[in-house]
């Protein structure tokens, strides 16, 4: 139980620890991305106000030309001296014939750019990203391509941002190795609180259990002095005043039901200590063991004229488990079964075949069933149902959850469904196996 909560509290601690690291990673990877995008924007604004201005002034240089020597082909000289070696202006004309191209590349580069932008033109004003092949290796390239106003050309300006786009591929697997090991570490550190946490949990549960234990024995011998004190009474009962005889029987009842609650209290304290121990478990017949339960609970049944049909017939079905503990799982289902059963009604117990390996053996009374608000509860200690169902009926509220701990111990299932017309029905299922040798769990 307490291995369970301190891997949840774990998760949780880790699971936190996670986001936080993902939002910062993430958030520092896209915010990285976004300064060395915005400055790539700017530095190609930049030049483009350059080349525009060069443009511009190549135009009127070639308007102002000596008179026989104007050519109609002709750009004009444009000083593009600011570029850099990684960046790329080119001029295209509104037919998308290639101008101008600078700084000179070869033929193959200067066609497959051409080809990009072609493909993958950015709008006015707007940026893109094109892919290509030069010098033998795969380039990227931030494509611009600026507003000119009035103008039969087109203008880009291109810059190889290669080196940007593997330091920021290499800084997100960076980050990513880093937030894997910082997870990792997360996780045994948190593991580690959790368990430094449930130190006091723990040490309380167990004095808890160890005075239930001690204040169960405890209570045995003088519950057993005063049990022999008031039988001796009865057997002068005649003697006394009717009120006395109904005072007399009631601290009897009592006493009784007390015991029967001491009785609980122990195994359930012996039961969490066996759950975390190995027990020597042995092959058991469950059709012996049960028909021998259903025979001894139709004696305690005919008080009430309620009938026990025992319908198991599965046979060569053999549990690996401890006799005893399943031997009393069942009287516990068939006893309650029994108890909130209708005067002369009826408990069925069966069983079928779950795949290969298990068998649900189930128990069913038609009393009034367990109202639905109930049923996530029936299990824990000491709940009772304060309806129709407990009304005056003995019990402690203690025998459910020992059948949920025997069951839980020999790695079952148990479950329950009740309805006001078809009654209760608990179900059990166990892995069955075929007996050969030995097992330990």
């Amino acid at each position: 139980m307490f291995e369970k909560t301190r891997k949840k509290l774990t998760l949780m601690y880790s699971g936190m620890l996670a986001l936080i690291l993902v939002v910062v990673f993430v958030g520092f990877y896209w915010t990285l991305a976004a300064v060395i995008g915005r400055n790539e924007q700017m530095q190609l604004e930049s030049i483009a106000e350059k080349a525009i201005h060069e443009w511009k002034e190549s135009q009127e240089r070639k308007l102002s030309g000596r008179p026989g020597e104007a050519d109609p082909n002709f750009v004009g000289r444009m000083d593009l001296d600011f570029l850099q070696q990684n960046q790329v202006f080119m001029l295209v004309s509104n037919e998308q014939m290639l101008v101008k191209m600078s700084p000179e590349h070869n033929s193959k580069f200067a066609y497959s750019f051409q080809q990009e932008i072609r493909e993958h033109a950015p709008g006015e004003g707007r940026t893109t990203r094109i892919f290509l092949h030069a010098d033998g290796e795969k380039k990227t390239f931030a494509v611009y391509r600026p507003v000119v106003a009035g103008e039969d050309v087109q203008i880009y300006l291109a810059e190889d941002v290669s080196r940007m786009e593997q330091l920021l591929h290499q800084m997100k697997w960076t980050l990513t190795v880093i937030a894997i090991l910082l997870l990792g570490l997360a996780a045994l550190i948190g593991y580690w609180f959790s368990g430094r946490a449930m130190v006091p949990i723990d040490q309380s549960y167990k004095r808890q259990k160890d005075f239930t234990t001690d204040a169960s024995h405890e209570l045995r011998t003088p519950l057993s002095v005063i049990l022999s004190s008031a039988e001796i009474l009865q057997e002068k009962k005649e003697s006394l005043p009717a009120f006395h005889q109904t005072v007399l029987q009631s601290m009897v009842d009592e006493i009784h039901r007390m015991s029967r609650l001491i009785d609980d209290l122990l195994t359930l304290a012996r039961s969490d200590v066996e759950t975390n121990q190995k027990l020597s478990f042995q092959p058991i017949d469950l059709r012996s063991l049960i028909a021998e339960v259903a025979d001894r609970m139709q004696i305690k049944a005919v008080d009430k004229e309620v009938t026990v049909v025992n319908q198991v017939e599965l046979d060569s079905v053999h549990l690996m488990g401890h006799s005893d503990s399943i031997r009393q799982l069942f009287y516990i289902l068939l006893d309650n079964a029994v108890k909130y059963s209708e005067q002369g009604g009826k408990v069925e117990i069966d069983a079928v075949k779950e795949g290969t390996n298990k068998v649900a053996y189930s128990v069913r009374d038609y009393g009034n069933g367990i109202p639905e608000e109930d049923l996530p509860y029936v299990f824990e200690r000491f709940y009772r149902a304060d309806k129709a169902r407990s009304r005056d009926v003995e019990g402690t509220g203690l025998g459910l959850a020992i059948a949920a701990q025997i069951v839980k111990m020999h790695k079952g299932q148990i479950s329950v469904n009740s309805s006001k017309e078809q009654g209760t029905l608990f179900t059990v299922v166990f892995p069955v196996i075929q007996p050969r040798g030995d097992f330990r769990p």
